[in-house]
């Protein structure tokens, strides 16, 4: 049975605490063929020489000032040799050591599927299901740690751009961009019942307001009915309830 190669890319700023740990999840998979890159932003943390320490293990890294989180996954795409791409940051942690065994040892994967789809472990230990279907309309249902993506799906598209000729990119919500693109493409996708990372604290909740902006830009970018004003008026009532729910927290 083919077994095709995986690129494992991390985006790396500032991390020296957690770079050797995501390092060594991609190390002690048991699935042979898998390659990872670091893509690092120009740390001044001793993040490089942690990376530096485990070179030989790596199939590309490279440390130089970026125009931000989707620039250095674009980067890491353009130095992927696989047929799959993974994209696990530097807090993030496979669940365990078959998990790129299960999805591809285990399994063929026709040619015509776009995307696999899988379940997360959130920081705050609940259980994340991805979902692929009408509801990405709302919001993303798609965790970046629980997504896989064919390589050719990047073909002609740059990650986390908003435009092709100012050449400005999302803060935040770039994923979604591309997973509602590849739903109203009709991307063909698998629903795999494997949980597949656990994953660290991500962007902080001084973020969030962009994030929900972002949202509703993308989707005018797709969404070409009436309705989506329907659907960016829930974007801003989601925002308010957890900016609600966060000052109840802090109270």
């Amino acid at each position: 049975m083919d077994q095709p190669l995986v690129s494992v890319i991390t985006p790396v700023l500032n991390a020296r605490a957690s770079i050797d740990g995501v390092i060594r999840t991609v190390m002690e998979q048991s699935y042979p063929h898998v390659e990872h890159i670091i893509i690092d932003g120009g740390s001044e943390d001793g993040s490089v020489e942690v990376i530096k320490d485990h070179e030989k293990r790596l199939a590309y890294w490279v440390s130089e000032k970026d125009e931000g989180i989707y620039d250095a996954m674009n980067k890491g795409i353009d130095a992927a040799g696989g047929e799959w791409i993974y994209f696990l940051g530097a807090d993030d942690r496979f669940y365990n050591k078959d998990v790129l065994s299960s999805l591809f040892d285990e399994r063929p994967t026709p040619k015509t599927v776009s995307i696999i789809i899988a379940k997360v472990i959130l920081p705050n230990g609940k259980q994340f299901k991805c979902r692929f279907n009408g509801s990405i309309i709302f919001k993303n249902t798609l965790h970046h740690q629980g997504v896989f993506y064919r390589k050719t799906v990047f073909e002609g598209y740059r990650y986390g751009m908003i435009d092709d000729n100012t050449f400005k990119h999302y803060k935040i919500s770039g994923d979604y961009d591309l997973n509602l693109k590849l739903y109203y493409d009709g991307a063909e996708f698998i629903a795999a019942d494997t949980v597949v990372a656990k994953c660290g604290d991500g962007i902080s909740l001084e973020g969030r307001l962009s994030g929900y902006l972002e949202e509703i830009l993308i989707r005018h970018r797709y969404v070409r009915t009436p309705g989506r004003i329907f659907f960016d008026m829930l974007t801003a009532l989601r925002f308010f309830y957890k900016k609600a729910i966060r000052r109840r927290i802090l109270v």
